[in-house]
């Protein structure tokens, strides 16, 4: 019987395997179409970038300007190519400073790893430095994390690591080309996504048991009722969804059919799922030990031991998601905070601050109720089969 179940279970990974890389083949030979509406750079004008290192930093030759701070300002920088087809070729590009602020401009430095811009107008190429190189500490980063995952984890570190990206890679593949068609609604889509994600995160990690379905429909009841509150929230309060200048030139020069409000909901949805998804496996999980310690347990006792410990869960997962959020805004908290002659009335109903609001207590009150569901759930899963005139394990008798 063990033997059937790891069987099982075994085909159901490869069977998640084989359909994220078929949706991956998919996505790449028919990626998804931007409205015919959009407007794109001419390819005379697009630039293309490169990696490159800094060699050497001159100083320009002197040419008289009537901005003669920005031409003392300016170096003439020599730089390597390490990527693209011209690779281990040198090029010489002018790196000037766009304003006083030494916090946005780059001062470089012989050695700094840099991307460049190379643009070609009407046959006439010129290099010009875009901005540090990033990527590769990223990378760095990341393998810490998965080398810690998988070191410390171990087999549950592989199976986290899967879900991990299997979840990034239905949310890249499936959700964010499915939203560019316009063919199904965003709020429809987005329970679908978080549903999908949920049972495969729980049956990968948990295994296929009592506890994992309680998980599941406990997440998945929490989630709902998460976007209840979310899509009255978005009505009664007028929340556009355009408080940003990316969402506003998004709308501008290519979605215009796309309904942002619908976008908000999206993402409160899928920043509360994590969390949610956690406080229920914990509390299905501590609810299938008590069974396991205490076979006689009655329904009624395994829920209310269900609901004591979500109270000690609910503490600081709620804090968790506040101070997420919190800290994500943070820079334009200090701004309001230096401006005390503002008003705070106007300041707190901005758009933008108050879909924050509504993101985190959405989110927050979503994961409150699925404390309760989900062990309501997990208690009727686990006492459902035992015999009522005898409560003793089959494996004692």
């Amino acid at each position: 019987m063990k033997l059937k179940s790891l069987l099982y279970k075994n085909i159901f990974l490869l069977f998640l395997l084989f359909g994220m890389c078929m949706g991956n083949i998919a996505f790449a030979a028919n990626p998804p179409a931007v409205s015919s509406t959009a407007q794109t750079v001419p390819a005379y004008v697009r630039p293309q970038y490169f990696y490159a290192t800094v060699e050497k930093i001159q100083k320009p030759p002197h040419s008289p300007s009537l901005f003669e701070k920005e031409s003392n300002d300016a170096q003439l920088v020599t730089l390597k190519l390490t990527s693209g087809p011209n690779k281990g070729s040198t090029i010489t590009s002018l790196h000037k400073k766009i304003n006083m602020n030494e916090v946005v401009n780059m001062t470089l430095l012989p050695g700094d790893r840099v991307i460049v811009a190379k643009t070609d107008n009407a046959g006439k190429i010129r290099y010009d430095v875009a901005d540090y190189q990033r990527l590769p500490y990223v990378y760095i980063l990341l393998g810490i994390f998965v080398l810690t995952l998988l070191v410390i984890g171990r087999k549950v570190g592989i199976k986290s690591l899967f879900v991990v990206c299997f979840a990034i890679a239905v949310i890249l593949k499936i959700m964010i080309p499915e939203i560019l068609r316009g063919q199904w609604p965003i709020p429809y889509l987005t329970f679908a996504i978080s549903a999908l994600i949920t049972v495969v995160t729980q049956i990968t990690v948990s295994g296929w048991k009592a506890k994992t379905w309680g998980a599941i429909l406990g997440t998945v009841g929490g989630v709902a009722m998460a976007s209840l509150l979310a899509s009255a929230s978005i009505f009664w309060m007028h929340l556009t969804g355009l408080d940003t200048e990316e969402a506003i030139m998004l709308r501008a020069q290519y979605l215009h059919s796309l309904n942002f409000q619908d976008i908000v909901f999206a993402s409160i949805i899928l920043g509360a799922l994590g969390a949610v998804m956690d406080v229920a496996i914990s509390i299905s999980s501590s609810l299938q030990e008590i069974q396991l310690s205490n076979p006689a347990i009655s329904r009624w006792n395994l829920f209310s031991s269900g609901l004591n410990i979500g109270k000690d869960i609910m503490g600081t997962m709620t804090n968790t998601l506040i101070l997420a959020y919190l800290g994500s805004f943070l820079p334009l908290i200090l701004l309001f905070a230096v401006q005390q002659n503002m008003d705070l009335i106007p300041m707190l109903n901005l758009g933008m601050i108050v879909t924050e609001i509504v993101r985190a207590l959405t989110g927050s009150i979503g994961l409150i109720f699925t404390i309760p569901i989900t062990a309501a759930i997990t208690s009727f899963f686990l006492t459902v089969h035992r015999p009522k005139t005898n409560r003793v394990p089959e494996k004692i008798n």
